[in-house]
Order: structure tokens, then sequence, then C-alpha cells
């Protein structure tokens, strides 16, 4: 509960301090240093939110991060894979996907692959 309390002293402060920055004349450094102060106090207020919230709370954050991850990634893999098989039914359709694949992660890390630069830059023709 002291560091609860401290966190919001320091926020108070920060407050009071950006109102009395209105009374001064409006130049670049005083807006970056409001602009500082401002970045302060958004990571005080995250620290007291993560402070208060219950256990319940930590578990359906966990959850919903979980969840957008998993989304992000399948999204991705969906990508890819269109990705791949558009340069199977274009180019080289002798190969099959994984063996496409992997000569797409070849490319990524600069090797020589089969597929040509030019199915890479552009794989509907």
């Amino acid at each position: 509960m002291a560091r609860l309390q401290s966190l919001k002293d320091q926020l108070t402060n920060i407050e009071r301090e950006l109102d009395e920055l209105k009374n001064f004349r409006l130049t670049l450094a005083l807006k970056r240093f409001k602009r500082q102060l401002e970045g302060e106090a958004s990571v005080i207020r995250a620290k007291i939110t993560k402070l208060q919230e219950t256990e319940e709370e930590r578990k359906e954050g966990h959850k919903r991060r979980l969840e957008t991850a998993n989304r992000n990634r399948s999204s991705k893999n969906k990508r890819v894979w269109n990705y791949v098989k558009s340069i199977q039914e274009n180019y080289h359709p002798d190969l099959s996907l994984i063996e496409i694949r992997s000569q797409l992660k070849r490319h990524r890390q600069g090797l020589e692959t089969e597929v040509s630069d030019v199915a890479w830059r552009n794989p509907s023709p």
C-alpha cells in the first residue's frame, strides 16, 4: 500500500507541474518537457492500475494477450502459405509446398535457392 500511495503522490506532483507549466510561453523546450512529464505520468498510471488489478483481471488480461498473439500468428502463417501456394501454382508445380517453404526460408536468409528472384518478388505472373 505504501508503494501505491507513493505512486499516487508522484502522479499528483506531475499533474501539478503540468498545470504550472501552462503559465509559461510555449517554446520547443517547454513542449519537450511537457511530453516528458506526460510520458512519466502515463507510466505511473499504468503501474497504479497494475497494482490495483485483481488476480482474475490478471488472468483475463493474460488470456486476451494469448488470443491476440495466436490470431496474429495464424494470420501471418496464412499469408505465408498463400504466398508459397501461389509460387507453386505459377512457377514450380513440380515442387511440393514444403520444399518451396524451405526455399523461402533460405531466400530470406540471403542464400541461393532453386526458385528465381522473379518468383519471390511477384508470385502471380
